[in-house]
């Protein structure tokens, strides 16, 4: 375990610090505040982070012709009850993080709108960070988040894929898109990688006859320059794609080679609010190699914590953009700023409080 002290005029300052060279994953051991010669006030940060996973040795016949032998029912009850201790003392040590931070904030408003921002599920390095915008009801997260541009297809061409796992709302998400633009006189066309699924594009096209906008399959890298010559005159293309999870991402290395030949001026990455934190933390992990420029959300209406939406923009580094939070076509959705966020968070927490 590698562990650094960081020091800063303020405490906030200090823990950026911690983000900026150890990442998320860092762990605030401690946190002490001081004086120094001039008698200005410094913080020191104590933060931890492991250097190199353990990764348990695998059984083999070598082992054997070693004399190791496999870890028996004790010995395995042992490492078990061990993980469980120090899964305790992790959190215990977020526990005292959590409230190390509340009382480092300047008043109580603050510290309510920081208690308020951890019940919605935002991380407490990042409710720290937000509290003071959140108690004065200004714009939340401003700086936190990198916020994007707002797609404008009445401005320019936009080709727009959608990718995330399988039910998260891709195609509701776009089917809601295509009917806002349209209504809006803007020229859609709707493209759709979910060929191998059976039924999988059903849903998209009897949308885009509803709206009576192009509809185009695609299950060939070949077939994406007739398409792009066919959809030249659409102001924006929208592009659905095949679910895939982490733990089963044959289906994104399968469409990545479909998706560079869409030309794609914008790949949103979509997570459903309803999905577990830590599932959708192990998917943003394959944002890098599928080369996704944004995220989007959904299925926030069935969520009691949409903090993680903060948590996992963040981690990520995109920028958020679309979201969706409930069926109806082609209302209940828009473009996330920090202005819709803030709003999001104060109605989420006036119902938790209820």
């Amino acid at each position: 375990m590698r562990i650094k002290v960081f020091t800063a005029p303020h405490l906030h300052e200090a823990l950026a610090k911690v983000r900026k060279a150890m990442g998320p994953e860092a762990l605030i051991l401690d946190r002490q505040q001081s004086k120094d010669a001039a008698d200005n006030s410094l913080w020191h940060v104590h933060a931890a982070l492991d250097s190199e996973p353990m990764k348990p040795e695998k059984y083999s016949a070598q082992n054997e012709n070693r004399g190791q032998t496999p870890a028996s029912p004790v010995a395995n009850a042992h490492v078990d009850a061990t993980i469980r201790r120090l899964e305790r003392i992790v959190e215990g040590l977020g526990n005292h993080q959590s409230v190390s931070l509340r009382q480092a904030l300047a008043d109580g408003a603050e510290q309510l709108a920081f208690d308020h921002l951890s019940k919605l599920g935002i991380a407490a390095s990042h409710a720290f960070d937000m509290a003071a915008d959140f108690a004065k009801k200004n714009p939340t997260a401003s700086k936190t988040i990198r916020w994007g541009k707002r797609i404008n297809p009445g401005q320019r061409h936009h080709n727009v894929l959608f990718s995330g796992p399988a039910g998260c709302g891709k195609s509701t998400l776009i089917a809601k898109l295509a009917a806002h633009y349209s209504m809006k006189g803007i020229r859609v066309a709707l493209v759709s990688t979910d060929t191998e699924r059976m039924g999988g594009m059903d849903s998209l096209k009897a949308y885009a006859d509803m709206l009576g906008v192009p509809f185009f399959p695609l299950n060939k890298a070949a077939q994406a320059a007739k398409i792009l010559s066919q959809t030249q005159t659409a102001q924006l293309l929208l592009i659905d794609t095949e679910g895939w999870s982490s733990r089963r991402d044959i289906g994104l290395r399968r469409q990545t080679g479909l998706w560079d030949a869409m030309q794609c001026t914008e790949r949103f990455l979509l997570l459903p609010a309803n999905m577990d934190e830590e599932d959708g933390m192990q998917l943003l992990a394959h944002h890098t190699a599928s080369a996704m420029t944004h995220l989007a959300f959904s299925k926030l209406d069935e969520t009691q914590k949409p903090g993680k939406i903060v948590n996992w923009s963040i981690v990520a580094g995109l920028p958020p953009g679309y979201c969706s939070f409930g069926p109806e076509v082609p209302e209940q959705m828009g473009w996330l700023t920090d202005q819709a966020l803030t709003a999001l968070l104060s109605k989420a927490s006036r119902e938790v409080s209820v």
